[in-house]
């Protein structure tokens, strides 16, 4: 993939070297075997529900429902005696709320962020209906799934690998992936040659939401057990990873290893937050500061139409 398609550029890259490098000289504890393993469970989940906010921004969209399909996702597996069921279920909810948002956007001409924004509103309701406080248990045949090690490497690790290869399969080994580039960089001009925008709209929806509840169902099984808010702040976040890996959110332009990028970078800034005692509630504002620099550093000819 070419630098202008992927939207990789230096500072891309540089940031999380920058970060980890800064850390590693002034947090105390920062290499420690634990701490980095705790990185790396709190990337995994950020990192799963980003994959599925490249995809939609690639299409020149946005879903701020992620973080609701993932509380309801979440709650769902912890309300759920049979894990099979709590899973099932969970991929059901994400099926049709991706259906629902991309004909929402793509057939019904709604804009991505009151679509996604009234649907994350209705989820979260029902989030609340299924498990009103923070409760409930993940059965423990799921959370052996995502604690410890596998075959010597950390089981959140894995996760991360084989939701990255399966959307980097996606992009660059299907006709689907070439679709979606096609519709974000110019919607009008693609259906002219024969893609068909609206299905591929929809698929790149439906693709997000059920990365959401893959993300939600890792969350809710490494704290063995579920919260009606645990998504809330992903909607956020999710967007900012991909702003700082590149990802133009005009469409057109994304890489999973931009992705990757960003969700480190906020990973590590998280990190560096608890490690100096800071108050977590900067965390919020710093993600708003990154997202509107990284906004900010894309170009303007195409941002802020």
């Amino acid at each position: 993939m070419t630098a202008l398609r992927s939207g990789i550029r230096r500072t891309t890259l540089a940031l999380p070297v920058v970060l980890f490098a800064l850390l590693a000289l002034a947090a105390p504890g920062f290499l420690a075997p634990q701490n980095l393993a705790n990185i790396i469970g709190q990337i995994t989940a950020l990192l799963i529900v980003s994959l599925g906010q490249m995809l939609v921004a690639l299409v020149a969209g946005i879903d701020l429902s992620v973080g609701s399909v993932m509380s309801l996702a979440g709650s769902l597996v912890a309300t759920q005696a049979d894990p099979l069921l709590g899973i099932g279920l969970a991929l059901l909810l994400g099926l049709l709320v991706g259906v629902v948002n991309g004909l929402g956007v793509a057939v019904a001409g709604i804009h991505p962020l009151i679509m996604t924004l009234a649907t994350a509103t209705f989820l979260q309701g029902l989030a609340y209906l299924v498990l009103p406080i923070p409760g409930g248990e993940v059965p423990a045949s799921l959370r052996s799934l995502v604690n410890g090690t596998l075959w010597g490497v950390p089981q959140p690790l894995l996760w991360c690998a084989l939701c990255a290869g399966a959307v980097a399969l996606l992009l660059h080994h299907t006709r689907l992936g070439l679709h979606l580039f096609a519709v974000g960089a110019q919607a009008r001009s693609a259906q002219l040659n024969g893609v068909p925008v609206v299905a591929v709209t929809v698929s790149a929806y439906v693709a997000c939401s059920l990365l959401a509840v893959v993300a939600g169902i890792y969350l809710a099984a490494r704290v063995a057990s579920g919260d009606p808010t645990m998504g809330a702040s992903f909607g956020l976040e999710s967007v900012t990873a991909v702003a700082l890996g590149g990802v133009q959110l005009t469409g057109g332009v994304g890489s999973v290893l931009g992705v990757v990028t960003g969700a480190l970078s906020l990973g590590l800034m998280t990190n560096g937050i608890n490690l100096f005692g800071i108050s977590p509630f900067l965390r919020g504002a710093l993600t708003g500061v990154l997202l509107l620099a990284a906004v900010c550093a894309q170009r303007r000819k195409v941002v802020g139409l």
